[in-house]
C-alpha cells in the first residue's frame, strides 16, 4: 500500500452522526452468536439477536447494564443498528483513503471512503480543532483490519462517541489494540487478546468474539457553556414629588436592577449618602430587596436598613434575576434650595459585578408660604377643677394644607410644675396605621409620662385637624399656665408659627 500524506486536508462537507436508538445503550451487539473468553469487562448492555447463544459470561461480566438475549430490546437494538449502518451511504466522502493505511495519519472530521478493505498499523489520530461535536465517519467496502499494538486516539476536544465505522462485511482487531468508535459491521466483529473499544461493538448478522477484551459505551456529553459573562447591575433614582415645600416631605426611590438570568446579591453595603440639609424621616426606610430569614436563623439576613438621618440604603440584600427592586425613605428638608443626591458608579456592589453609571436626581424645595404652615390650639375641660379633681388637656394640630402634614420630630408639651398626667390616659387621632410588613407600630407612639404628653410621630390631614388628649390632675390649688411653643410642632407642612396657651385654675 502507498502511504497516504499525515495531515489530511480539511473536511468540504459536513458529516453527520447517523441516528441513534435503542442501540445506543449496547456496548456489544451480536447477530447469530457472542461468545467470549477470558475476564472480559463490558460496561453497558450485551445484546443478540435474533441469536440466542451468549457464551462466556462468566467470565467475562457485565457492569452498568443488562445482557439481553433474543428478546424485544435486543430486536429493536438490531433494528436500530441497521437504520445507523445504512444511514451514512447518503454522505459524500471527503477523501477516498482507498489503498492507504490509516497508521501515522492525522484526520479532521469527515467522511473518509475505502472502496474496499481498510487497514490501520500503528496510530491514527483524530483531529477535533477545538470543536466537541466534530464527527468523523469511515466506510469500508468490505474489511476493517488492525495490526497488534494499533491505536485511534482523539485530540483537541473529540468525543469518542462521534466516531463511526461502517464495515462492509467484517472487523477484527489485533491483539491489545487501543480502539475509539463505534463499530457498525454487517457480518461479524472479532477483538482478540487484549484488545480495548471506547465506544460500541455492533454486528448485525454475524458473531461476535471477544477474548479478554474491554468495552466501554461511549457517552457524548454536552458541549462545553462558554463562560458567561454578567450584565453589571444598573441604578436609577428619582424624588416624588420632585419639588416641595420646605418642611415637606418627598419619597426618594431608588431602583436597584438585574438583566441576568441569576439573582444579584449585594457584596457591599448600599449607601446613599443625602446632600447637608436633605434629612430622612425617622422609620421611613423601605426596601423590596431584602431577603428572608435565613434557614434555621432567628435574625432578619442579611438585610437590614441603613438607619441614618442623612443616608439611606441597605447593609445586604438582594436583586431578583431578570428583575428589578427598590429602597425608599421620605426625605425633608427646613431650607428652600435645589438639592441633588447623586449615586456614583460602583456604589453598588453584587454578585454579578457594580453598576458602571452613576444615578442621579435632583430635589428643589421652596420657602413655605406665609399661611400654609400648621396651626396649634390647646385647652383644659373643665377649665375649673377641685385639688385631686380631673380635666382633660386638649393640644389640636390644624393644617390648612391640601396635602397631609407629617410630624418630622416628636411633638412634647410639658406640664407646668404640679400638674400631672394620669398615666395611660394619652390618646390620639393623629396616629399613622400600621407600616405593611413592619411587626410594630410605627412611626406614631404616645408621649406616656407623668409631666408630659404629646406624640413621637403622626400626621394632621389634609385641610383638616386631629387632636391629642389626656386627663390631668393637680393635688395643690393654683393657677396652672400650659404653654407649647412656637415651633413646637413640626411638620411636612412646616411648623407652627405661634404658641399655644391654655390655663387650669384648681381651688
Amino acid at each position: 500500500m502507498t502511504a497516504g500524506p499525515v495531515n489530511a486536508p480539511p473536511s468540504t462537507s459536513t458529516s453527520a452522526a447517523p441516528p441513534q436508538g435503542v442501540e445506543q445503550s449496547f456496548a456489544v451487539l451480536g447477530g447469530s452468536t457472542v461468545t467470549n473468553t477470558g475476564p472480559t469487562v463490558i460496561t453497558g448492555n450485551l445484546g443478540l439477536s435474533p441469536g440466542t447463544a451468549v457464551t462466556g459470561f462468566p467470565p467475562g461480566i457485565v457492569t452498568g447494564g443488562t445482557t439481553h438475549a433474543a428478546d424485544a430490546v435486543a430486536l429493536q437494538a438490531q433494528n436500530d443498528t441497521t437504520t445507523a449502518y445504512l444511514n451514512p451511504a447518503g454522505q459524500t466522502c471527503t477523501s477516498d483513503l482507498t489503498g492507504q493505511d490509516l497508521g501515522g495519519k492525522t484526520l479532521v472530521p469527515g467522511t473518509y471512503c475505502y472502496s474496499s478493505s481498510a487497514q490501520l498499523t500503528g496510530t491514527l489520530t483524530l483531529d477535533a480543532g477545538g470543536d466537541a461535536s466534530a464527527v468523523w465517519v469511515f466506510k469500508t467496502g468490505s474489511t476493517l483490519t488492525t495490526a497488534s499494538n494499533s491505536s485511534v486516539r482523539i485530540i483537541n476536544g473529540g468525543q469518542p462517541c462521534n466516531v463511526y465505522w461502517q464495515v462492509g462485511s467484517s472487523a477484527t482487531l489485533g491483539t491489545t489494540t487501543s480502539f475509539i468508535g463505534n463499530i457498525l459491521a454487517l457480518t461479524s466483529i472479532t477483538l482478540t487478546t487484549g484488545a480495548t473499544v471506547s465506544g460500541r461493538v455492533l454486528a448485525r448478522n454475524g458473531a461476535v468474539t471477544l477474548d479478554s477484551n474491554t468495552i466501554a459505551v461511549s457517552v457524548c456529553g454536552a458541549p462545553p457553556v462558554p463562560p458567561v459573562t454578567p450584565i453589571p447591575p444598573t441604578l436609577g433614582k428619582s424624588f416624588s414629588p420632585a419639588t416641595i415645600s420646605a418642611g415637606g416631605v418627598s419619597t426618594l426611590t431608588i431602583t436597584l436592577s438585574n438583566a441576568n438570568s441569576t439573582a444579584a446579591s449585594l457584596t457591599a453595603a448600599f449607601i446613599d449618602t443625602l446632600p447637608s440639609g436633605l434629612m430622612v424621616v425617622a422609620g421611613s426606610t423601605r426596601s423590596t430587596c431584602i431577603e428572608p430569614f435565613t434557614a434555621g436563623s432567628s435574625s432578619f439576613s442579611p438585610a437590614w436598613f441603613i438607619l441614618d438621618g442623612s443616608a439611606v440604603g441597605l447593609t445586604g440584600g438582594s436583586i431578583p434575576a431578570n428583575g428589578s427592586c427598590t429602597v425608599t425613605a421620605e426625605v425633608t428638608a427646613t431650607v428652600g434650595g435645589s438639592y441633588i443626591n447623586l449615586l456614583p458608579a460602583g456604589a453598588l456592589q453584587t454578585s454579578n459585578g457594580n453598576n458602571a453609571a452613576p444615578a442621579v436626581a435632583t430635589l428643589t424645595v421652596n420657602a413655605t408660604a406665609a399661611g400654609t404652615a400648621p396651626t396649634l390650639g390647646k385647652s383644659f375641660s373643665p377649665a375649673t377643677i377641685s385639688a385631686g379633681g380631673i380635666t382633660t388637656l386638649t393640644l389640636i394640630l390644624s393644617n390648612p394644607n391640601g396635602t397631609v402634614a407629617r410630624l418630622t420630630a416628636p411633638l412634647i408639651d410639658v406640664m407646668p410644675t404640679g400638674l400631672v398626667v394620669i398615666g395611660g390616659s394619652t390618646s390620639s387621632t393623629c396616629i399613622d396605621p400600621f407600616a405593611a410588613g413592619i411587626s410594630s407600630f410605627s412611626p406614631a407612639w404616645f408621649v406616656d409620662d407623668t409631666s408630659a404628653m404629646g406624640l413621637t410621630g403622626g400626621s394632621i390631614p389634609a385641610n383638616g385637624s386631629c387632636q391629642v388628649t389626656a386627663r390631668v390632675t393637680a393635688p395643690v390649688a393654683g393657677t396652672y399656665f400650659n404653654s407649647v411653643a412656637a415651633g413646637a410642632l413640626q411638620t411636612s407642612n412646616g411648623n407652627n408659627a405661634a404658641p399655644a396657651v391654655s390655663t387650669l385654675t384648681v381651688q
